[in-house]
């Protein structure tokens, strides 16, 4: 009930009726349906988290308090409105099939390429249904996404990896590359493969242990230059579509994202529109559904802020920039501000935005992140000033993260 009231209590905000201050997750939603009191700041604490507290990748990717209790400490660190546990979320349903990981000091795993799943196209044919929530590292991340509902007093948005990228994943994608122009008919079998017996079945599991209202798959390899748009539209579109038709409901929203390439195309409105589809196709009741439109740093510093901010204006959409990672690892904190004021200068319009830090280099100084936290909170407050550059950045004060964790932190062990 807790948060069924938070939800609405952010949407009516959004509309206009402000029954009381927002709370982070409050303002993301009301930034996702409208106007918020001030634009909201996401983070992914992800390997970040894990350097902070000094963990073992083996520790952080495979024992959920240490996962979950350092993630929620740097969050907390830092201030921001929203997190959700993000872990190595591409490689969960390839290595419960069978796929080879290496496993590397301080970094995610990372798939064994001498070594993929299918070498041959033969080998899937042989391949079995993992067994959803109990095969790999499944039941680490039921237990982690567990975990998370106790401490936050709501359920996590939870993550897997899209049929497409598991393809390029287990078969390599140079090959998966080649297959497409070759023998599209395999590729039509393997992503039905991966749809219907694993991604289904493994989304299913973990709206039903989980209580979740919005499962996220994710599509790095479904992006300009590495596909065509028309390849996208072809290969991966329709199998995005059968599962969020076979797993979506009234109370859980399924979408894809994650796919780039505005940058990398003529028209960007095809890479734009695409994203719409990977949210939309399947899902119903689009009104109430938490949708946004998230735009990497790398794309819109090729074709602008202004014409994307205008396209989600267009559909009614919540626009997400990041925070290029490289600058919160070596920039100057004054360059972190500006990039901050023109973010919001440029982005936030009326409402319906928000900003991520998606990933924070291990060799971040932790008063960059501060930083960043700070120049959202302090420019981002509605109506949005018609003149940032006037305002004075006041910098935060920082205490050492050992210090706040001595204090205000969870412990790592049990």
């Amino acid at each position: 009930m807790q948060v069924i009231f938070k939800l609405f209590k952010g949407i009516l905000y959004a509309k206009g009726i402000k029954l009381g201050t927002l709370d982070g997750y409050e303002r993301l939603v009301a930034a996702i349906f409208g106007t918020p009191d001030r634009v909201p700041v996401l983070l992914q604490p992800y390997i970040y988290a894990m350097h902070l507290h000094g963990l073992s990748s083996q520790k952080f990717f495979r024992e959920p308090i240490p996962f979950i209790h350092a993630s929620y400490n740097t969050v907390r660190y830092f201030g921001v409105d929203a997190w959700s546990p993000v872990f190595d979320f591409y490689n969960i349903e390839a290595e419960a099939l069978g796929q080879q990981f290496i496993w590397g000091v301080q970094m995610e795993p990372a798939v064994n390429k001498g070594n993929f799943l299918i070498k041959e196209k033969g080998d899937l044919a042989k391949l079995r249904p993992p067994k959803p929530g109990e095969s790999g590292r499944m039941p680490f991340v039921l237990e982690s996404y567990r975990l998370y509902h106790e401490i936050m007093k709501m359920p996590p948005i939870a993550y897997c990896c899209s049929p497409f990228t598991m393809a390029a994943l287990v078969r390599g994608l140079q090959t998966f590359l080649m297959d497409m122009l070759e023998d599209p008919q395999f590729v039509h079998d393997l992503m039905e493969f991966l749809s219907m017996e694993v991604v289904i079945p493994w989304i299913r599991t973990m709206i039903k242990e989980t209580g979740t209202s919005m499962v996220v798959m994710s599509d790095a390899q479904a992006s300009p230059p590495i596909i065509s748009p028309k390849m996208i539209r072809e290969f991966c579109l329709p199998y995005i579509e059968k599962v969020i038709r076979a797993t979506s409901t009234p109370q859980c929203t399924v979408i894809d994202t994650a796919t780039w390439g505005e940058g990398w195309v003529k028209n960007p409105r095809e890479v734009l529109d695409i994203k719409m589809d990977m949210m939309r196709s399947g899902n119903k009741l689009h009104c109430m559904r938490p949708y946004y439109l998230l735009v990497w740093q790398e794309d819109f510093e090729k074709v602008g802020i202004p014409p994307i901010r205008a396209y989600a204006e267009e559909k009614k959409i919540c626009l997400m920039l990041n925070i290029q990672p490289i600058l919160l690892g070596t920039g100057a904190p004054e360059m972190i501000v500006e990039t901050v004021r023109r973010l919001i200068r440029e982005g936030a319009g009326a409402g319906r935005f928000a900003v991520t830090i998606n990933m924070v280099p291990v060799n971040a100084p932790v008063e960059n992140v501060h930083v960043a936290v700070a120049a959202v909170k302090q420019f981002g407050r509605y109506p949005i000033s018609a003149d940032l550059n006037s305002q004075p950045f006041q910098r935060p004060t920082v205490v050492s993260f050992a210090q706040w964790v001595k204090k205000h932190g969870l412990p790592i062990e049990d």
